[in-house]
């Protein structure tokens, strides 16, 4: 008789419910035997259902009691449904040759989509004309003097993976000069595909119109726009964060926010998370926010549900996995 499986589900107490019977329903699909906890768990119940599973989801990754990851006895594998990692522990996983996978940035479609979005809004000040429209007040505005169209203007994407090829590919319908920097140069096919042009960090933070992050956070790419290299931005710019707040320096980002050495920016990730009421940054008139929301639709949701669990399926079957982080 073919062996049924154990997987653990972990999820954060915020998450609908809509969301985690997507998640129950598509591991009932391959027949698994499933428990289910939250990070408030007791850490003497993680012990129990870690020790009990042959793999665990994680819905999404956030950190975990390194006492608990101690006490699996069997080689274990942990899927996260989430693209970025900086927030699970990944080295006290590899100590216990525990292998992590991300979901491959599955969601790049829709954070894609997002941070086009933000661009869209900030370049015609879609909130404030919403607020004027709303309550009546449209004597005395501007008349569009002081929006923006994208036709044209000077795109700089920072990291090219599937998010940023799929901005590039979407930004090129509004006929943008598109360059871009990475750590690794794309081939030349994908430059000519996509129309781009590989610049260093520096030229791409001094000619770009809009700039846009799209890289993981590490140690390495903490700060990675601070106090020395924002003032190369022009003052017309504008900024775009759907990836993680501490790629960019909080004091740096909210001095040239406040004192308009750019124009504004669009931020879907946040130095606090739940945010709080009058945040410095968030309450500035020159940003526009969002909860952390680019990579979640309903779309985005069954793709990587699916494919997570695919994966885990195919780990415990011996069969190819994919997206595997340390």
């Amino acid at each position: 008789m073919k062996k049924k499986f154990n997987i653990l589900y972990v999820y954060e107490e915020r998450i609908p419910i809509a969301i985690r019977k997507l998640v129950i329903n598509e591991l009932k699909n391959y027949n698994f035997n499933i428990k289910s906890m939250t990070y408030k768990t007791s850490i003497d119940s993680q012990k129990k259902l870690f020790a009990w599973s042959d793999s665990v989801f994680f819905g999404p990754g956030r950190y975990i009691n390194p006492e608990a990851i101690s006490k699996i006895k069997k080689k274990n594998f942990f899927q996260l449904w989430s693209s970025g990692y900086d927030k699970f522990n990944v080295a006290d996983c590899s100590k216990k040759n525990i292998i992590v996978c991300n979901n491959g940035s599955q969601n790049y479609i829709s954070v894609a989509e997002h941070a086009v979005l933000l661009m869209l809004s900030l370049n015609k000040k879609l909130i404030n004309f919403h607020k004027i429209t709303v309550d009546g007040r449209w004597k005395n505005n501007s008349h569009g003097f002081d929006l923006y169209e994208m036709h044209n203007k000077t795109l700089g994407i920072i990291g090219l993976g599937k998010i940023g090829l799929k901005v590039a590919e979407i930004c090129s319908g509004f006929k943008m000069n598109i360059i871009y920097h990475d750590i690794n140069r794309k081939s030349e096919m994908i430059e000519k595909k996509y129309n781009l042009k590989y610049v260093s960090k520096n030229t791409l933070l001094k000619k770009s119109d809009i700039v846009t992050l799209h890289i993981h956070l590490s140690k390495k790419t903490l700060n990675y726009i601070n106090n020395k290299n924002i003032n190369l931005l022009k003052k017309s710019s504008i900024l775009i964060n759907v990836s993680r707040a501490e790629l960019i320096h909080k004091a740096s980002l909210f001095n040239c926010l406040k004192n308009k050495k750019i124009r504004g920016a669009g931020l879907d990730v946040h130095y606090q998370e739940p945010t709080k009421k009058n945040d410095s940054i968030n309450s500035l008139d020159n940003v526009i926010v969002t909860p952390h929301i680019a990579g979640s639709t309903y779309n985005t949701h069954i793709r990587v549900i699916k494919n997570c669990v695919l994966n885990i399926y195919n780990h415990l079957n011996g069969n190819k996995i994919k997206w595997r982080i340390n």
